[in-house]
């Protein structure tokens, strides 16, 4: 990444396409590197309705409001971790050019408490 890029305004997202999308706060799992990438920090480990998980077409990592990874998840299922029992996870690709990678969603996420936000679902 070239140094003038990491100051570059990204604007914030709209979703102007009306896509179904999950944003998923990953903002200290992140940054404290407590799994070893950006998809394991995303992908698992969340209380949610499945049932409506699974008509999401994309799900957002999120880190201090920003749109750190985009994803689009192929597959929803209950974790087989006891210590995380009856929470989800998706397996999905990641969609490294997005268009909305490093766009804010502070206008969107205000304070909320749930790491779970659905966009037009």
């Amino acid at each position: 990444m070239i140094m003038e890029d990491v100051f570059r305004d990204y604007g914030q997202f709209e979703n102007i396409e009306n896509k179904k999308i999950i944003c998923f706060n990953i903002t200290k799992t992140y940054l404290l590197s407590e799994r070893e990438n950006l998809y394991e920090c995303t992908r698992k480990f969340w209380k949610l309705n499945g049932e409506r998980a699974k008509n999401a077409e994309l799900v957002f990592a999120v880190c201090s409001k920003y749109i750190v990874g985009v994803f689009k998840p192929t597959h929803w299922f209950l974790t087989d971790s006891e210590e995380y029992s009856g929470r989800w996870e998706f397996e999905g690709e990641e969609i490294i050019d997005s268009p909305f990678i490093n766009m804010s969603i502070a206008h969107l996420v205000g304070r909320r408490q749930n790491p779970v936000m659905y966009i037009n679902m």
